[in-house]
């Protein structure tokens, strides 16, 4: 677990030359969103799986510090989930150069999905979380 966070960091941090902030309208445009996904090749995107992975709980209230800190009116988060919807990380694609706090990063993380399935098997998935002011 360790090890994918830290090839996560460096491969964003590597690559943040490559993904300046330029504004954007959804998290499916957050420019490392692209390198997230080199780091998990085998993790389909959960909005393009058969069966999309779904919180299994109410989403827990988040603190308006996400928004008011980084500077934007969007923030956009990947969760990395296992085959069986568990939360392994958090991973934020927009703004580049904001990160979560352990206390926001743990309420990320403590939201359980339902497993993504292509083909009628559970697979591990990534999904883009995003909190956004109107």
């Amino acid at each position: 677990m360790f090890k994918i966070v830290v090839a996560a960091a460096f491969v964003l941090i590597a690559n943040s030359a490559l993904a300046r902030d330029r504004p954007i309208q959804s998290c499916e445009k957050a420019p490392l969103l692209a390198e997230i996904q080199k780091i998990f090749p085998d993790h389909v995107i959960g909005e393009s799986a058969e069966v999309e992975p779904k919180p299994v709980n109410k989403l827990p209230r988040f603190p308006r510090g996400i928004w008011m800190r980084s500077g934007s009116s969007l923030t956009c988060v990947v969760v990395v989930l296992d085959a069986e919807g568990t939360p392994q990380a958090a991973i934020v694609s927009y703004p580049s150069r904001f990160a979560l706090t352990d206390q926001e990063k743990q309420m990320v993380l403590s939201v359980q999905w339902t497993p993504a399935q292509v083909g009628g098997q559970a697979r591990p998935s990534l999904i883009s979380m995003d909190f956004q002011t109107r």
